[in-house]
């Protein structure tokens, strides 16, 4: 005896498990191009407190961009750190909160002004130092809209601050537009 609906559901079972396995492929591959992820940088930064001094062993390095909080014009934004903080860059609204959770680490905005303004920061936030440095102590090797590689060599030590030498080579994590 022939049952032709038997024929048809064996037959579907291989076209359904193909759709099932591309869908899951899809998923796989959308979760893996949309997950934030750190780049690599290698140096180090420090900085001499009232408390001793600060030393943080940079191993990340995000690149992101949005407006300015004071002059509100975009501004490109480096943040160099010893902790992955990708997941919360990722989730953050604002520009301004992809450095709350830098406890160990330095930021570096560029095109705020004639200078690099940059922020340094150590002991869970509890010391903190912001500078300027002459433009030229980043020395970029690729500077394109979506990556930003090169190396960053600032010493502001002799006049009480930081000191940072950091290779680095960051793609473009996050574009802001508040």
């Amino acid at each position: 005896m022939h049952n032709d609906s038997d024929e048809t559901s064996a037959q579907s079972i291989p076209g359904n498990a193909l759709r099932l396995w591309v869908a899951t492929l899809g998923a796989c591959i959308a979760l893996f191009v949309n997950l934030a992820h750190a780049d690599t940088a290698s140096g180090t930064i420090s900085y001499q407190s009232k408390v001793g001094p600060i030393l943080v062993n940079v191993k990340n390095v995000y690149f992101v961009k949005g407006p300015d909080a004071v002059s509100g014009k975009t501004i490109r934004h480096l943040i160099f750190s010893s902790a992955d903080l990708s997941a919360k860059i990722k989730g953050c609204v604002k520009i301004s909160c992809t450095d709350s959770d830098l406890n160990e680490g330095m930021t570096v905005d560029l095109d705020a002004g004639p200078r690099l303004n940059y922020w340094v920061v150590g002991n869970g936030q509890r010391v903190q130092y912001s500078g300027t440095a002459k433009p030229e102590t980043l020395e970029l090797t690729t500077d394109t809209a979506q990556r930003i590689a090169g190396k960053l060599t600032i010493d502001d030590s002799g006049s009480g601050g930081a000191k940072a030498s950091v290779d680095f080579d960051a793609t473009m994590m996050k574009a802001f537009e508040k």
